[in-house]
């Protein structure tokens, strides 16, 4: 059977509240350890990152303290674990007022009700306020092994102490949707609290916009200050501003030891009204402080280097080439009606021939090869009025080589390609 039995006065009963308050934003449960010489309340997150434990001294805190076990195999302790909004419906915010007003309480009465004939552990909480009023609350509790967070304080090099109260300011600054916050030492006697968040992206959708907020303080602000400069130490804004908030509240001087990233960061405050708050926190960040990056070797030169070298020394080989080149000559069938006109007057004119006004078709081969038009090619061969003005005071039209032509250029000159079926001599009559 266990005996613990404790009185508290109205102003520790607040501050219990405050400790209740920090423990709760660490863990939904907080677990109790209980020894003749203090009392100890402890949180540990999810994650098992971030530890936190206060510590009432059971002569400077309480108004009377009795502690007894008899149980066999015990190391002199008792412990278990109740749920953080269960102790804070108990422990209210106005349970001390200095100004004597209704709301306050007298006195604060716990005990552990831990029988073997009794169905229930309990811990039971006698609020005795003013005019004899007394309030009576009964939790359950659950008995289990609590775990206490290690730290090596010799290997902690780096430390400071600075006004909670001055932290508490500075904290303010920070944003609300920040994650994680960077403490480092610079070279110009600053300490710098930055504050910041990562940009994450799923795809073309920006899931958090990136976030930074630095404040820097002058190492003459603090207490004592010895920090490698340029060490970076990464860890939780949602802890640090936990933690502050409460230091602030017992208006002690925070300290911090820590030795390098990756390592256990240590906070602590307290002890001046019998309560020490002692926080162990997991680290990440930047051992070397600024690596400078490695040099790239010269001997080969890059890949891309190599691309744009052989791209300019092509460009220079196609302006070469396309500057000595002359340019093509224009096709035959791209000359106008009037220079192909001028071309056929300028060959040998054509051997008469007798022509047979009796004859229909064109028989003579001869005769044919005399209205073949100049450049004449048999595969692209059409024919069609030639409607020049050189030619417009002759008898009989001409016909010219409208092969190759472009239908918009056949359209422009309005040339109607006809095949030839007789002889010219036998369409004399018409005009």
């Amino acid at each position: 059977m266990v005996v613990l039995n404790f009185s508290l006065t109205p102003e520790t009963a607040a501050r219990v509240h405050d400790v209740l308050v920090c423990l709760g934003k660490f863990s939904d449960t907080v677990a109790f350890e209980a020894r003749k010489e203090r009392l100890t309340l402890t949180a540990l997150n999810s994650s098992k990152s971030a530890y936190a434990s206060f510590t009432l001294d059971a002569t400077r805190c309480f108004e009377s303290y009795e502690f007894n076990t008899s149980q066999s195999g015990s190391d002199g302790r008792f412990t278990f674990r109740m749920y953080s909004k269960a102790l804070l419906s108990v422990f209210k915010g106005r349970l001390y007022d200095p100004l004597g007003r209704d709301g306050a309480i007298d006195r604060c009465e716990v005990s552990i009700q831990d029988r073997p004939d009794e169905t229930h552990c309990r811990f039971i909480v006698k609020m005795i306020c003013n005019q004899g009023v007394v309030k009576t609350y009964k939790l359950t509790y659950e008995s289990v092994e609590v775990m206490h967070a290690l730290f090596d304080a010799n290997a902690a090099k780096n430390r400071w102490r600075i006004n909670s109260g001055v932290l508490r300011e500075y904290i303010e600054y920070f944003g609300t949707k920040t994650e994680m916050l960077d403490i480092f030492a610079g070279e110009d006697g600053r300490a710098v609290f930055k504050s910041y968040t990562e940009k994450i992206t799923n795809g073309k959708e920006i899931l958090k916009h990136p976030l930074v907020t630095a404040v820097a303080v002058n190492t003459s602000d603090f207490a004592e200050f010895d920090v490698q400069p340029g060490l970076h130490i990464i860890i939780s804004v949602k802890d640090f501003k936990a933690i502050v908030t409460h230091a602030d509240t017992l208006k002690s001087d925070l300290r911090a030891n820590y030795s390098v990233p990756t390592r256990p960061l240590k906070f602590w405050y307290g002890n001046e009204h019998g309560i020490l708050g002692e926080f162990t926190l997991m680290t990440s960040g930047d051992y070397q402080g600024g690596a400078t990056p490695t040099p790239i070797p010269q001997q080969m030169p890059s890949r891309a280097a190599s691309r744009a070298h052989s791209a300019s020394v092509d460009n220079r080989s196609f302006r070469s080439d396309r500057s000595e080149m002359p340019p093509p000559s224009e096709p035959a069938s791209r000359l106008s009606a009037r220079r192909r006109a001028t071309a056929a007057r300028r060959q040998a004119s054509p051997k008469p021939v007798e022509s047979n006004p009796d004859s229909l078709f064109v028989n003579d081969e001869e005769e044919d090869a005399q209205w073949e038009p100049v450049d004449y090619n048999e595969e692209e061969e059409t024919l069609g009025w030639d409607a020049s003005t050189e030619n417009a005071n002759t008898v009989f039209p001409t016909f010219r080589d409208s092969g190759t032509l472009s239908r918009t250029e056949t359209e422009d000159e309005n040339v109607e390609a006809v095949a030839p079926t007789q002889r010219v001599s036998q369409v004399q009559g018409l005009w």
